[in-house]
């Protein structure tokens, strides 16, 4: 299992400056690795200019239109969502090193016990509700694990900052507890972006053993009524006890492979 580690590389730290963890706002710190953290940041803005001015006109739109999701787009304005999954195959992957999991999910989900599990350490409390608003990365032996929070203002990740660190990824787990529908949104914003992603329902020891067949039957289903494309495996498992069910150990195998 995975051991949390405090470290956090340089390169991550761009990854998190890309997506709001370093403001300009914020008070000067004249650190060598903060200086040079601040060039590598104005050089990648500055490389993709256009793209960002292109994204940031769109994201405006969106705002005066009060559109807060994908789904929202998809019903609202088909001629933005061109433009923005045309923006979208025009943005790069962020270089990231080594592998690095996106773990997405809302507050009810599990996801800080998830993500303890996952790291074998404690590194998030549980049970107090969604406590950053920003990506946040953990740093375990095999990989870097990448804390993205639900938001009620999902259409920020349709910026290029975000796509690019979607990209980056070497894979994306999407936690649920009941249903696809939970975040089907984020699911229809991957598949558009043309990434794939494994779907994790978390606290499955909550469903009655004589229930549970039925229950996966419907994930399924509901994955085929949505029309998801991208999605490529779907574990059934409690990140309070991983050793309940198999799918545990077949999934923790597969994200360092």
């Amino acid at each position: 299992m995975a051991a949390f580690l405090p470290f956090v590389p340089i390169a991550h730290r761009l990854v998190e400056a890309l997506v709001g963890g370093l403001s300009s706002k914020q008070q000067p710190d004249d650190s060598v690795e903060t200086v040079r953290l601040r060039q590598e940041l104005a050089q990648y803005r500055q490389q993709h200019a256009e793209l960002l001015e292109r994204f940031d006109s769109l994201s405006k739109k969106l705002q005066r239109e009060k559109i807060e999701s994908f789904e929202d787009l998809e019903k609202q304005d088909k001629e933005a969502k061109k433009v923005l999954i045309t923006l979208a195959q025009q943005t790069k992957p962020v270089q990231m090193i080594g592998i690095n999991i996106g773990l997405f999910g809302l507050t009810s989900t599990g996801k800080s016990t998830m993500l303890n599990a996952l790291l074998g350490q404690k590194v998030a409390d549980t049970g107090v509700g969604e406590t950053t608003t920003k990506i946040t990365p953990y740093n375990g032996t095999k990989f870097i694990l990448w804390d993205v929070p639900g938001r009620n203002d999902e259409v920020s990740y349709l910026s290029m900052e975000y796509i690019s660190f979607f990209k980056g990824l070497s894979r994306r787990l999407i936690l649920i507890q009941s249903t696809v529908k939970e975040n089907s949104s984020m699911m229809k914003l991957l598949d558009e972006i043309g990434l794939h992603y494994d779907i994790v329902f978390n606290k499955f020891d909550k469903v009655e053993p004589e229930e549970q067949e039925a229950v996966k039957k419907q994930i399924q289903s509901e994955i085929k009524k949505i029309g998801l494309k991208g999605v490529d495996k779907v574990y059934f498992v409690s990140a309070k006890n991983p050793k309940m069910f198999d799918d545990w150990i077949t999934m923790v195998n597969a994200l360092t492979n």
